[in-house]
């Protein structure tokens, strides 16, 4: 789970860890001592200026975003439910802005100075006093980190700024051709001009790697994965009581005897489709990058829900946490299968997430119960119960059945005097059914209760 570190000019920034010990690795032979630390705070500096570019370049077009500071440099994503797709121009204007920043208020001026009278006499001066502390190694490494990231930036590769041109004006296909013969290109250049040349080499390779495997992916439309996603089956010799639906027929309730699962595969085989099938995959066995890459070529036509699953795993949580209050007011039936409930239960974002729809009005309210069914049925029961406790104290439209959800999650999460005082509560609400009451599996332990026939006395009359 992705927090922000900090905000600047209101966007939020995270910075992992590997960024700094990559940074380090690349300049630990530089001397002297002290100006390795300054060397990884040069970088910091370049890289967030850069990211900070396409990030004001969204803010201009009217969308938010957050940035990461990774292992292999940085990453700016558009957040928020204001989410649109681009036209071609703004695309590529969004894509080039990060070097363009990086040149303009960093590269040239670090440059111009390196060029500089002043550079040469205060660089006489250190190296004759013994290389203490000076600007001139700053300035130096300034210059030389923000123009040539910037030209890396670039080079027309996928996933750098201009392997996202290539794409934006060919086509992915295209694009994944030329990154991969870009990449062994200048692989081989850097591996022959550079001091890092086997690092580079290596670098690249990752590179035409990824573009291959994507291509791959793409391309082989014809197949699924074995496993496709699919809702967690009631257990054999149990029924289950019908609970709200809203829209969402892959979850509709199927008796064991009839099927062993439940199918939730895409009735349309479009490439899209087949694609949000892979990255469902991809996503129920945790591996949000490969969703990521499955579902790139399509943009922002994939599953609303799809994209906030994958934000979840590969973004800043405050884009994952826009992303699903989006999803579920705009599409309060819920998603196709109980993959983001999972998700949202297992990182811990199900109840803030679930505050937020509650807060969004009526409408949020009823997507918050959606979330809280299909929590109870992918069995994240003490996610289920706080959940509909949020709705509950939000005034639903059936409070009575709210009240008796939280209580058969909180029963199966283990918490029997929990779940009676629910019952209680429902009844309270106008709860009338007394052989439901009876008859619920989930309520078997709350019915062993001392307290239970007082309660249960209530519906008797």
């Amino acid at each position: 789970m992705s927090r922000a570190h900090f905000r600047l000019f209101g966007i939020p920034i995270r910075v992992e860890l590997l960024f700094v010990i990559v940074v380090a690795i690349f300049g630990i032979r530089i001397e002297p001592l002290w100006v390795v630390f300054a060397w990884v705070g040069i970088v910091f500096v370049s890289v967030l200026v850069h990211e900070l570019g396409h990030a004001l370049t969204y803010r201009a077009l009217g969308q938010r975003s957050a940035i990461v500071l990774h292992g292999f440099g940085g990453v700016t994503v558009p957040t928020g439910g204001g989410r649109r797709v681009l036209s071609k121009g703004k695309a590529v204007a969004v894509s080039v802005s990060g070097a363009f920043a990086q040149l303009l208020v960093l590269g040239l001026p670090a440059w111009l100075l390196w060029k500089s009278d002043w550079y040469t006499e205060a660089g006489i001066d250190w190296a004759l006093g013994g290389y203490g502390f000076s600007w001139v190694p700053i300035v130096y490494y300034m210059q030389f980190v923000s123009i040539w990231w910037a030209v890396f930036n670039l080079l027309p590769i996928r996933p750098l700024d201009g392997g996202h041109v290539a794409e934006t004006l060919f086509g992915f296909e295209t694009a994944c051709k030329l990154s991969i013969g870009a990449a062994i290109l200048a692989g081989f250049v850097a591996f022959r001009q550079t001091t890092f040349g086997l690092f580079a080499l290596l670098y690249f390779g990752f590179f035409a790697y990824i573009n291959f495997r994507d291509l791959q992916n793409h391309q082989s439309t014809g197949t699924f994965d074995v496993e496709a996603p699919e809702a967690a089956p009631p257990k054999p010799g149990r029924a289950r009581r019908p609970r709200r639906r809203r829209g969402a027929p892959d979850l509709q309730v199927v008796h064991p005897a009839a099927t062993e699962h439940i199918d939730l595969t895409p009735r349309d085989r479009t490439p899209v489709a087949e694609s949000e099938t892979r990255a469902w995959n991809a996503l129920r066995s945790g591996d949000g990058h490969r969703a990521a890459s499955i579902m790139r070529p399509a943009g922002d036509a994939g599953n609303a829900y799809l994209r906030a699953g994958i934000a979840l795993l590969t973004a800043p949580i405050e884009m994952a946490d826009d992303l699903f209050e989006a999803a579920y007011l705009a599409e309060p039936g819920g998603p196709p299968n109980l993959v983001p409930a999972t998700l949202l239960a297992d990182h811990g974002r199900a109840v803030p997430v679930a505050a937020r729809l509650v807060a969004a009005g009526r409408a949020g309210v009823e997507a918050a119960s959606g979330l809280q069914t299909h929590l109870h049925y992918a069995e994240r029961f003490t996610a289920a119960a706080e959940v509909g406790e949020q709705v509950f104290a939000a005034g639903p439209q059936s409070p009575a059945q709210t009240a008796f959800e939280v209580a058969c999650s909180w029963a199966r999460a283990g918490a029997a005097d929990e779940a009676l005082r629910w019952v209680e509560a429902a009844v309270d609400a106008g709860f009338r059914a007394p052989g439901l009451l009876d008859g619920e599996p989930d309520l078997a332990t709350v019915r062993a209760l001392p307290g239970w026939p007082a309660v249960r006395s209530r519906l008797s009359a």
